[in-house]
């Protein structure tokens, strides 16, 4: 199998640095963002949710409740998948690893006939006061102009988020609590690697 990883996780969890990790151990070349990804799209859509950061993008339903909350979710979703398709699609066609690593994880809008063919892991922090840690640390390692602060604010929506991608996630998704990132990162090898010889 050739090592077409998908990685999600809400901000802070250390998409970032495990696919980091992930590519240089597997010497996988192709390491890309889903926030680069939206970021190319959002000038050729007119959808409103679109226009807002995944945390607001409620407001365009109405109050900040968990029913908007996935809805506006889900919108910027619809919109971002065909590219993660097209993405993954073309590892698998052309053999090239590749990893990304996204916010956006939803198994269900992958396109079934590659769905078999790439390698989900999903992780998540379950300690939250370690996860706001976390995202206040980010400037030291990854996102050195993206100080995690405002994102800590926004962790009850991520939660219904993340809850969400978890809760639609099928057994052929690997999820992991980084609460020790050692052990993390030997982990997901360790799966990657039973993955790649299964």
């Amino acid at each position: 199998m050739i090592p077409v990883i998908l990685i999600g996780g809400i901000p802070g969890v250390g998409k970032t640095s495990l696919s980091g990790f992930i590519g240089r151990e597997f010497n996988i070349n192709i390491v890309l963002s889903g926030d680069y990804l939206r970021e190319f799209l959002r000038p050729y859509t007119d959808n409103p949710a679109m226009k807002e950061s995944v945390y607001n993008a409620y407001r365009v339903y109405g109050e900040n409740n968990e029913n908007n909350i996935i809805q506006g979710y889900l919108d910027q979703s619809k919109f971002i998948y065909p590219g993660i398709n097209a993405v993954l699609r073309r590892g698998i066609s052309n053999g090239e690893p590749l990893i990304l690593e996204t916010l956006y994880f939803i198994p269900e809008m992958i396109d079934s006939d590659i769905r078999d063919k790439i390698i989900m892991v999903y992780i998540h922090i379950s300690d939250m006061p370690l996860h706001s840690k976390r995202l206040k640390e980010r400037t030291k390692y990854t996102h050195f102009n993206s100080p995690g602060e405002r994102l800590v604010d926004q962790l009850p929506v991520y939660t219904i988020i993340e809850k969400y991608s978890m809760d639609n996630s099928g057994k052929d998704v690997f999820i992991i609590d980084n609460s020790d990132f050692e052990s993390t990162k030997y982990r997901i090898m360790d799966y990657i690697k039973l993955k790649i010889t299964d």
